[in-house]
C-alpha cells in the first residue's frame, strides 16, 4: 500500500502551563539570588498598572479590592501607581495585611490621598472593580465572611479585572471554593496556570493576559501547553491524487439511528481525506446515498466488509451504535477486528464505543495510536467514578484514563484536553457554548480519523481545528447551532494559511 502520510510541518503555537506550586518555587529560586520580593511585587504592579491602562479610559474610576496577603499587596501597588498615573482609585481592604510585603505596600499606599475603607457592602462606584482578594495559594474552601465579600464584588457595576487569578478559583483545577470571581480579564503573572484553564474556568477567567515577571531558569518545566489559535496544515503537491490523502472508514450506526454515522464521515470528507467508507446499516444506505453519493458503504452486519479494515489508514467506531444485545454483539465483533488488523494505525473510538469498552474484558492496554474522545460523564463511566470527580481534577482523569487503558484520550469540553501517546498534555482554548449540541462529538470523530489518516501528527490538531470551525460557524451567534452544518466550516478551517 502506498505510503502516504504527510510528514510536512503543522503550524501549531502552544503556550506553556505550570502548576501553581512550579509558579511558586520559580520566585523561590529568583529570591534565593538575592533578588528582592518586594521589588518583585513593585515590578509585578507597574507592569499590571500599563496594562490597566491599555483597557480602561483615561477618565474611568478604579476601585481596587485587596487581600490580606501578597496579592493584596499586589492590589495596593497597582493602586499607587495608577494614581501617580492620574486615575481616580479607591481601595476595599477589609483587614490589615499580614505580609510584610504587602504591609510595606500599605505604606506606599497611604503616602497618597487614595481613600482607603475597610466597608465592603459601602463600596464606593467605580467604572473599573479590580480582584486583588487572593492568589495562587488559595486551595481551601472560602468561609462565608468571603463568600460574602466575592458576591459583593461580582454584583459591583463596572469591568473586571483579576490579578493573577480570578478570588476563588484553584489555581490548579479551575474548580471554584466554592464560589469565585466572574472577570472579564485576568493578569496572569509569571506563567500561566492551570486553574486558569480548567472546564468551569472558561466562565470566569475572561481573557487572559501574560505578565512576564522573571526568567525561567529551565529547572520549572510546564505540565501542558495551551493551544489558542488553529493550527495551519501544509500546502498539497499539484501533482497530488486521492491515494495521497488516506483512506478512512466510519463505522456506526445502529438500525434505528443513522444521523451520528452519516455527520461523521462528511466530516472526514470535508478534512480532505482521500476516501471515506461508512460501515452502518443498510437501513441508512438510502439516505447517505440520497446526501453524499461519494461516500462508499458497507453493511455493518456483513461480517466480510470488515475484511476492508486492513486497507484503512483511520477508523472511528462508536457513532449512534446504540446499547442494546444487537449493538453489543457489534461491538465485540468490530473492536475484535480493529484489534487485529489496526493495532498500528489511527482508531477512534467515541460515543457508545466508549460505552460498550467501560465492560470488555480488556487483555492489556490499547495500542498507542489509537485515539479515545470521552467528554466528563463518559470518563467517569471508563474509570467508575463521578462526573462530578472527573470535573473536579481534569487533568488528573485524562491521566488516569491514559493508565488504565493506553491509547491517547481527548476529554471533552469546555478547555477540552488531548494527551497524546508520549504522555504530552495539552489544552485546547478554541470553541464556544454553541456547540453544546447533539452531534458535535460525531462531527470530531470524523475530522480526527480524516486528520489522522492524512497527517502524522497529534490528536490536537483535529481538535484544535474542530474547535476553531465552531467558531467559524458562531461568528452570527452561537446559539442554535446544528452539527450537519459543520462540514463547511470544517473546509475553511484546514484551509487556513
Amino acid at each position: 500500500m502506498r505510503n502516504h502520510t504527510n510528514r510536512q510541518r503543522i503550524n501549531t503555537m502552544r503556550q506553556p502551563i505550570y502548576t501553581a506550586e512550579d509558579v511558586r518555587l520559580w520566585e523561590q529560586r529568583w529570591f534565593e539570588q538575592g533578588n528582592s520580593s518586594f521589588g518583585l511585587m513593585c515590578q509585578a504592579a507597574l507592569l499590571m498598572a500599563h496594562h490597566i491602562t491599555d483597557i480602561v479610559r483615561d477618565t474611568d474610576s478604579i476601585c481596587i479590592w485587596c487581600g490580606t496577603g501578597n496579592n493584596g499587596g499586589d492590589g495596593l501597588m497597582i493602586a499607587r501607581y495608577l494614581h501617580d498615573f492620574g486615575f481616580d482609585v479607591k481601595v476595599i481592604l477589609p483587614s490589615p495585611p499580614t505580609t510584610s510585603d504587602a504591609r510595606r505596600a500599605l505604606a506606599q499606599t497611604q503616602m497618597t490621598s487614595i481613600l482607603i475603607s475597610d466597608d465592603i457592602n459601602n463600596a464606593p462606584p467605580a467604572d473599573i472593580q479590580i480582584d486583588a482578594i487572593f492568589g495562587i495559594g488559595l486551595s481551601r474552601a472560602l468561609d462565608e465572611d468571603y463568600q460574602a465579600l466575592i458576591h459583593r464584588f461580582n454584583d459591583s457595576q463596572g469591568l473586571k479585572i483579576s490579578v493573577d487569578i480570578p478570588s476563588g478559583l484553584h489555581a490548579n483545577t479551575g474548580i471554584t471554593l466554592p464560589v469565585c470571581v466572574r472577570a472579564d480579564v485576568t493578569l496572569c503573572l509569571i506563567g500561566l496556570k492551570s486553574g486558569l484553564y480548567g472546564s468551569a474556568s472558561k466562565d470566569v477567567v475572561g481573557r487572559v493576559i501574560t505578565v512576564p515577571l522573571i526568567p525561567n531558569n529551565g529547572k520549572i518545566h510546564p505540565i501542558a501547553h495551551l493551544v489558542d489559535a488553529p493550527p495551519t496544515l501544509p500546502p498539497r503537491k499539484h501533482t497530488a491524487h486521492k491515494g495521497d490523502f488516506g483512506s478512512v472508514m466510519v463505522i456506526g450506526g445502529h438500525p434505528h439511528m443513522g444521523g451520528a454515522a452519516i455527520m461523521s464521515a462528511e466530516s472526514a470528507m470535508a478534512t480532505g481525506a482521500g476516501r471515506t467508507t461508512v460501515l452502518t446499516h443498510t437501513n441508512h444506505h438510502p439516505a447517505i446515498l440520497s446526501r453524499s453519493p461519494n461516500l462508499m458503504l458497507g453493511d455493518i452486519d456483513d461480517a466480510d466488509t470488515l475484511n476492508n479494515l486492513a486497507k484503512m489508514h483511520a477508523v472511528c467506531f462508536g457513532m449512534g451504535l446504540g446499547r442494546d444485545e444487537w449493538a453489543t454483539q457489534t461491538f465485540k465483533r468490530v473492536f475484535d477486528h480493529l484489534l487485529a488488523n489496526m493495532a498500528n494505525k489511527a482508531v477512534i473510538l467515541d460515543a457508545d464505543a466508549l460505552w460498550h469498552l467501560a465492560t470488555y474484558p480488556l487483555q492489556g492496554k490499547l495500542p498507542q495510536k489509537w485515539v479515545l474522545t470521552p467528554h466528563s460523564s463518559e470518563a467517569a463511566r471508563l474509570l467508575d467514578t463521578t462526573t462530578q470527580t472527573i470535573e473536579a481534577d481534569r487533568f488528573a482523569a485524562i491521566h488516569a484514563l491514559q493508565h488504565t487503558f493506553g491509547g491517547q484520550w481527548v476529554l471533552k469540553g469546555a478547555n477540552s484536553l488531548v494527551l497524546d501517546h508520549t504522555g504530552a498534555l495539552e489544552i485546547c482554548a478554541l470553541g464556544n457554548a454553541g456547540m453544546a449540541t447533539a452531534g458535535m462529538g460525531d462531527v470530531l470523530s470524523g475530522m480526527m480519523a480524516g486528520i489522522l489518516a492524512q497527517f502524522d501528527t497529534s490528536p490536537m490538531t483535529a481538535v484544535a481545528l474542530h474547535a476553531h470551525a465552531g467558531d467559524l460557524l458562531a461568528k452570527d451567534g452561537a446559539r442554535g447551532l446544528s452539527a450537519h452544518q459543520m462540514p463547511h466550516t470544517i473546509r475553511q478551517a484546514v484551509n487556513l494559511k
